[in-house]
């Protein structure tokens, strides 16, 4: 009896298992199942999030750009291009010191990409020019100084503001 007794206590224990087992199983597929659907919406808010950067780039809403740009960023920190067209968008807001900050993140994920180098190449011009319109704040009228910060800043200007023709041999 005493053997019946026990078989009976060790079949509803292995019944209390089974069910607690059953259920552990629930719950992980409802968690996985809730895992997938999490990544789908991810997935579909990070294009949606691209669409809205690349039209307000298209538009050249630079505000817009910074701010969907940004958020890219922080979903994809290796792509090049999206540091390339938050630079850019500095740039055009003449935000320069942003703007470098950009094109070095850009620069580091993709070194030997000209485009990149040449805006930052043009952003630093453009940077160096307020440095040295500051040394003319700075400085009296016959100073030395003076005289060469406004003469690098003339050469960066005509730099700046030239239109670069390239001859081809014929």
């Amino acid at each position: 009896m005493t053997e019946k007794i026990n078989l009976k206590i060790g079949y509803r224990k292995m019944n209390h298992f089974k069910l607690l087992l059953l259920l552990v199983t629930a719950l992980n597929a409802a968690c996985n199942n809730q895992n997938i659907r999490s990544d789908t919406n991810n997935q579909s808010n990070l294009i949606e999030l691209q669409q809205f950067a690349n039209t307000a780039y298209e538009n050249e809403l630079w505000a817009d750009v910074i701010k969907y740009y940004t958020k890219l960023a922080n979903h994809m920190p290796n792509d090049a291009k999206v540091w390339y067209r938050i630079g850019n968008a500095y740039a055009y807001l003449n935000q320069t010191k942003s703007a470098i900050n950009a094109y070095q993140n850009a620069l580091t994920i993709s070194p030997n990409n000209s485009m990149i180098l040449h805006n930052m190449g043009i952003t630093q011009l453009k940077e160096s020019t307020k440095t040295f319109i500051k040394v003319k704040e700075n400085t009296d009228d016959d100073d030395p100084l003076n005289i060469r910060a406004q003469l690098v800043i003339n050469a960066i200007s005509s730099l700046l503001y030239k239109e670069f023709k390239i001859g081809t041999e014929k």
